[in-house]
């Protein structure tokens, strides 16, 4: 660890400054990589989860010809330390922290601000080594420094490596057992939010009181509120993906999230209606459901994705709505980011065991979705209903729930 400098100079010695002299270079020469001064855990879970993480990028610099991978990612640094997380906004794609890894060692890039909480919070006892800069110097300095002479996979377009961003992704999405046991934690969590943000909604409230309500709940169970789409009667069947506004809610309410914890991102949907809802909304939203269980049910191991989408456009189709999965995405795996692995027709890209998937249908203003998890000889809901009402639908002689609209 760096050690820390007094920059208050003695005010005694103020006079003496010479304003006209050439300044000095204070950065620090590049140093060898220092070593973690906390005891290693290897018997913790997390410790386990990391080194298994190791394993997955020595195989993949085996395979893909590389010496080293740099990680600049919030979503790979969260997925690499097993819920790790730099202090970067939400909305940002590139942490403060970056993570060099070998087939063997595992080093962080920080600057002198980042370092000390990074190893205290983030990563202590996990192996990792320091090379540390002033904050005052570009980080890609840090960064060629140590890549020089390596042939280098990055998840970010830093110079003088290979962006590999699409193949890194394919090492995260196929989960570990603690991060199964952290999505159910997490996944039930985010339903509770949702479920309880909608319960509690008031027609006369906007759409930015809800958001601001959902996200106080979220935040109170230690989880980031990442995507909400928060949207009365008047905006839903607008607009694919509605951003909450400063409109008051009358007669309907549809709320779409997603929350992160550990790094791991869960999604929900549900629509509560103040007084009956209208017969077409109803029949929109039973077809909603019906696509939906669509998805879940055929989102089975080593099945493709596009495979999936084209029977869940079957469903579109039987029902008068053939038109409906082109205005929006479907959704697809998710897990480190809100979609991982985007379904789009024609791609070869197959599901497996251990990925979880959050589809995303809509007909009309009706919205139905949850985050699943894949297993050999099934699925899971890591977002199932808590206090809410459901529709029971069959696929394939398979009965299986949906939530329905919460009337109050």
């Amino acid at each position: 660890m760096a050690s820390s400098v007094d920059i208050v100079p003695d005010l005694d010695s103020l006079n003496e400054l010479d304003a006209t002299a050439e300044p000095q270079d204070a950065a620090l020469e590049p140093q060898e990589p220092t070593a973690d001064a906390h005891e290693p855990t290897p018997a913790s879970p997390r410790s386990q989860d990391v080194a298994m993480k190791q394993q997955r990028v020595a195989e993949f610099l085996e395979d893909e010809g590389y010496d080293a991978v740099l990680l600049g990612r919030q979503d790979s640094f969260a997925w690499f330390t097993s819920g790790g997380e730099t202090s970067t906004g939400v909305a940002a794609d590139l942490g403060q922290v970056i993570l060099f890894l070998t087939r063997d060692q595992r080093c962080v890039l920080a600057s002198n601000v980042e370092s000390a909480r990074t190893f205290e919070e983030e990563v202590a006892g996990l192996g990792f080594q320091l090379k540390e800069c002033p904050w005052h110097e570009p980080r890609e300095r840090l960064i060629e420094d140590i890549c020089r002479g390596r042939k280098v996979a990055a998840d970010f377009g830093a110079s003088g490596t290979v962006q590999e961003l699409d193949k890194l992704r394919r090492l995260r999405i196929n989960l570990t057992e603690l991060e199964c046991q952290r999505y159910r934690e997490l996944g039930r969590a985010v339903a509770h939010t949702i479920e309880a943000a909608c319960r509690n909604s008031k027609p006369g409230n906007t759409e930015h009181e809800v958001a601001a309500q959902l996200s106080h709940r979220m935040i109170r169970h230690g989880i980031t509120p990442v995507n909400l789409y928060v949207a009365g009667e008047e905006r839903c069947g607008q607009f694919p993906l509605p951003i909450h506004k400063a409109l008051p809610i009358r007669k309907r309410l549809t709320i779409r999230a997603t929350g992160r914890q550990y790094g791991l991102c869960a999604s929900a949907t549900r629509t509560v209606f103040f007084g009956q809802p209208n017969a077409e909304f109803l029949r929109c939203h039973q077809i909603c459901c019906m696509v939906d269980a669509s998805y879940i049910f055929f989102s089975r191991h080593d099945e493709p994705a596009s495979e999936v989408l084209r029977r869940a456009k079957r469903i579109y189709e039987k029902t008068g709505s053939p038109h409906e999965w082109i205005l929006a995405p479907q959704g697809g795996v998710t897990g480190y980011s809100p979609c991982e692995v985007l379904a789009v027709p024609d791609s070869p890209f197959r599901l497996r065991a251990g990925m979880a998937v959050a589809w995303t249908p809509s007909v009309g203003a009706a919205r139905s979705g949850d985050t699943v998890l894949i297993h050999e000889n099934g699925f899971e809901f890591l977002t199932p209903c808590q206090e809410w009402p459901v529709v029971s639908l069959t696929v394939k002689g398979f009965e299986l729930e949906r939530p329905t609209v919460m009337v109050l």
